[in-house]
Order: structure tokens, then C-alpha cells, then sequence
């Protein structure tokens, strides 16, 4: 009589017994061909997160590109001749402006002007008025000459008075999706 042997496993075995070594608890061991880690490695990938987030910072102001634009509190004197001004910072936000862009909070593009666009005739004060509680905003002109108001958040008023007609285009420098224009007819 012919006996074939079985290559099935033995099924009365308990699990454990298969592996080559038992699965008990306690500390797991790394895999052996890693080499262990550094015990400064942790520390230097700390170090590398914390300088990689603060990098926005290490450029300026909030972001600002503080070397191609010039940057004035509202109100504070420019060395240019009356002549040449485009428009003039004014000191205090009027009670009555004539324009106002609202700065909103947009959950697509992070900020919005509203309106993206207006025309206005020479010698109209237009305020810009910050309402976005989660992100600061800036009104930065395009024309490298002009003054750029600060980096602000909800509740900050700036206003400006347009001196000479021409087509005045401005950009949050935080957020590159918000773009506005302003056209000064004469």
C-alpha cells in the first residue's frame, strides 16, 4: 500500500509555533541592516522645520519685498515735489470718502478687493477698509513710485487722494490672487 505524505501543516499546532520566534509582548527591535539613528537627528530635523517656516519671515516685513517697494505710514511726508505726485497718503481715514474698496475674506482666493475696479475722477479720496478677521492684507501698487500702505488686518482704514489721472493697479503682496485697479479720469 502506498502512504503519501501530507505538505499540509499540521493544524493541531498552535498559531506561535509557524513563526521563528514566539510573539510574546514587549519591545519591538528595529530590523537588523538599519543603522541606528543619531541621537542629534530629531533635533536637527527640528531645527530644519522651524528655520523652513520661518523663511517667509526672514525676507522683511510679513513678506513685504521691503527692497522694491517704497513703504510709508499713512500721512508721513514724501521727499517728492508736489508737482510729481500721482496721489498723497492721507493722515487720518475721512469720515465721508468718496470711494471705498472693502477687503474681504474669500475661501477661494484667501482675499478679495471689492470692487476689483473703479473709475474715479482727479482729486477723489478712495479708503480702503480692511474686514478679513483671518488674514492680514496690504494694498501694493504695481508703479514702484507710489506709496504702499502696511500690512494690517481687520478693522484698519487707508485712504488715498488721486492727484493725476492714469490707470492705478495694486496687488496684495500675500496673497497674489487679489488684484484691483483704480482709473483716474481727468
Amino acid at each position: 500500500m502506498l502512504m503519501l505524505h501530507d505538505h499540509r501543516p499540521d493544524r493541531r499546532r498552535p498559531a506561535t509555533a509557524r513563526y521563528p520566534e514566539p510573539m510574546l509582548p514587549g519591545r519591538l527591535h528595529r530590523p537588523t541592516g538599519h543603522a541606528p539613528r543619531a541621537p542629534w537627528a530629531s533635533l536637527l530635523v527640528a531645527l530644519m522645520a522651524t528655520a523652513l517656516l520661518a523663511g517667509c519671515s526672514a525676507f522683511g516685513n510679513v513678506g513685504e519685498p521691503t527692497d522694491a517697494h517704497v513703504l510709508t505710514a499713512p500721512g508721513q511726508s514724501v521727499q517728492q515735489a508736489n508737482a510729481t505726485l500721482s496721489l498723497k497718503v492721507l493722515a487720518k481715514a475721512p469720515a465721508h470718502p468718496d470711494y471705498t474698496v472693502i477687503i474681504y475674506h474669500n475661501v477661494n482666493t484667501v482675499g478679495e478687493f471689492v470692487p476689483e475696479s473703479l473709475t474715479v475722477p482727479v482729486g477723489a479720496v478712495v479708503e480702503w477698509v480692511w474686514t478679513d478677521h483671518y488674514d492680514q492684507h496690504n494694498v501694493w501698487w504695481v508703479d514702484q513710485e507710489l506709496i504702499n500702505s502696511p500690512t494690517q488686518g481687520a478693522g484698519f482704514r487707508w485712504a488715498v487722494k488721486f492727484l493725476a489721472p492714469g490707470v492705478y493697479d495694486y496687488y496684495c503682496t500675500l496673497h497674489p490672487g487679489m488684484l484691483g485697479r483704480v482709473v483716474v479720469t481727468g
